[in-house]
């Protein structure tokens, strides 16, 4: 009996100290396990030794490895999704049930006029100012359905945009997804295209009209009217070479502002070319009772388009041959910090500062009905202006009303590449 008491209590011992070690490998063991629960990846060393419990700490392991894979897939889709909403050209912005701000792109930040990530918890009606988006959003919430509008923003700047929400579920406690779409540029464009065809349209109407006009007078007795024949086929014959005019301008024009127009780039004196630019009108100033000359004797090379530049000048001369009356038209031309310019400088009557600004524009005239009687399309400047600006360049008008005009266009005068 005392052997068998001495062998029950040394069994008792083993066992109590085999519950120890395991009770003390369990609180290890589950320590880990509430750490890689509570996230603690890096830090949940699993070292709890060999014995029983091993299959359970492997099995922990690949849980943990498994956890960490996962993490870093999740950081790099959400990194992935970031970068793509980072650069997208819409706006996107996610709201929660309550009407706060969970989520929002650098567009859509920018549209709204948002900081972030300041704008982040925010409520949407506290950072954004614009009842019809608000109310866009609400109606979105309340019928569950995508609501979308077109709507203009007054600030931080005006623009139009085209709002679509979306909600994320059909729970009406879930978010919903805004998108905005910026259409300011387009609705800019679309205006520029109905005012320009619309300007075409007065603009050949003029000349068809007195075409048509003057063809049916002939037709019907003008023939035999020896008087007033002649000058009936001088104003058709002016008109049709309005017509002309107008259509290559309109072709010039075209092209210059075609996506993908290039640059014949080649070296050449500018001073030459405003020499020769000069000889080629020297007969019509003459007619027109004008002295026109070039005042530079120093070469100004440049590497350029030639006939883009050439057509550019011509534009200008003819300009103020046409609208000076008396006294002279004086061209010169020269190079300064890298830039090298020709200016053409007139006695005419000048144009009014309120008007400077819009010269340049397509069809745009100071004095319309001078302008049409001197055979002027209105596309001259705006050709000048594209040509300047292909060439990374600029043109530049000084005027006063009543003391002449000096128009100047300048260029790199190593320009490479467009």
């Amino acid at each position: 009996m005392l052997a068998l008491l001495a062998v029950l209590g040394v069994a008792l011992m083993v066992a109590a100290a085999l519950l120890l070690r395991h009770a003390r490998l369990a609180r290890r063991l589950a320590l880990a396990i509430g750490r890689v629960a509570d996230g603690e990846v890096a830090g949940a060393a699993l070292d709890v030794g060999d014995g029983d419990l091993e299959p359970i700490v492997r099995a922990v392991r690949r849980l943990q490895e498994a956890r960490i894979r996962r993490e870093r897939a999740l950081t790099l889709e959400r990194d992935e999704r970031e970068q793509i909403l980072a650069h997208m050209s819409d706006g996107v912005a996610l709201i929660d049930g309550a009407g706060r701000i969970l989520h929002v792109n650098p567009r859509a930040a920018e549209l709204l006029g948002l900081a972030r990530p300041g704008a982040l918890g925010t409520a949407l009606p506290e950072a954004v100012r614009a009842p019809e988006l608000l109310e866009l959003v609400y109606r979105c919430r309340a019928s569950r359905r995508v609501e979308e509008t077109r709507l203009t923003l007054w600030a931080p700047n005006e623009r139009t945009l085209r709002a679509e929400v979306t909600p994320l579920s059909a729970d009406p406690d879930t978010g919903v997804l805004l998108v905005l779409q910026d259409l300011t540029e387009s609705e800019r464009v679309e205006r520029i295209r109905r005012d320009f065809v619309a300007n075409v349209s007065h603009e050949l109407r003029t000349p068809l009209t007195s075409l048509r006009g003057y063809a049916e007078t002939l037709l019907a007795g003008g023939l035999d009217d020896a008087e007033h024949r002649e000058r009936f086929v001088q104003v058709i014959r002016d008109q049709s070479m309005r017509l002309q005019a107008m259509t290559e301008d309109l072709l010039s024009l075209a092209e210059l502002e075609r996506p993908g127009a290039s640059l014949r780039l080649e070296p050449f004196d500018l001073r030459l070319l405003a020499q020769g630019i000069v000889a080629s009108f020297r007969d019509d100033a003459v007619r027109r009772g004008l002295s026109l000359s070039l005042d530079s004797a120093v070469a100004v090379p440049v590497t350029a388009d030639r006939a883009r530049l050439e057509q550019a000048i011509s534009n200008l001369v003819d300009n103020a041959l046409k609208y000076t009356e008396q006294g002279r038209v004086l061209v010169r031309a020269g190079a300064l910090d890298g830039e090298a310019w020709c200016e053409i400088d007139d006695t005419g009557p000048g144009i009014p500062e309120p008007e400077q600004e819009r010269v340049f524009e397509r069809f745009y005239r100071v004095d319309k009905a001078r302008s049409r009687e001197r055979g002027g399309t209105g596309l001259g400047l705006a050709i000048v202006r594209h040509i300047a600006e292909m060439h990374g360049g600029r043109v530049t008008l000084r005027s006063e009303a009543g003391r002449g005009s000096t128009f100047r266009i300048a260029v790199p005068t190593s320009f490479t590449s467009r």
